[in-house]
């Protein structure tokens, strides 16, 4: 009797344990985006540049959706974000600041506080940086600026952003 109570109870266990699986294999959605943003965005954060940057325009040129406003900000950093790890820092400028400015406006609206989030603090980096590769020191010194501002700011993000400052600041 003993034999079989503990054979049930593995065989539950198992089964639970192959539907927590599951449960965790699923992805999971944290923006409501239709299909083709959904797919830009998984693009990004697989690190396929060019399917950002070939996919982020379709996207942003859709109007009027429903909940736009929850991936729009999202879909701009990424496409910013692929533009300057291809290189194309004059373009991805107006990209970064835009999302940066709607993921700003969206926390406000959610009643947050305004301090930005680690995720901003990286993307204020890499619009600092494309600012400072398109020779406009003074608004990459305050972006920068900005990075160094923000609470609880990741120690790596912190070390970077002071040295591109000092470059920046001293440029001898």
């Amino acid at each position: 009797m003993t034999v079989l109570v503990s054979v049930l109870i593995a065989v539950l266990a198992g089964g639970l344990w192959a539907v927590a699986l599951r449960g965790l294999r699923r992805r999971r959605t944290l923006i409501t985006a239709p299909l083709p943003v959904t797919r830009t965005l998984r693009a990004y954060t697989a690190g396929r540049w060019d399917a950002v940057i070939s996919g982020a325009p379709g996207c942003l040129a859709r109007s009027g959706d429903p909940d736009d406003d929850q991936w729009r900000p999202a879909v701009e950093l990424a496409f910013g974000h692929a533009l300057v790890q291809r290189d194309r820092c004059s373009e991805a400028i107006a990209h970064l600041e835009r999302g940066l400015l709607l993921q700003s406006a969206r926390r406000r609206d959610l009643g947050e506080d305004g301090a930005p989030t680690a995720a901003e603090a990286k993307m204020r980096h890499m619009l600092g940086y494309a600012l400072a590769s398109t020779d406009q020191p003074a608004a990459a010194i305050r972006e920068y600026r900005r990075v160094l501002a923000t609470p609880r700011l990741d120690p790596a993000i912190a070390d970077r952003v002071s040295v591109a400052l000092a470059a920046l600041e001293d440029p001898s």
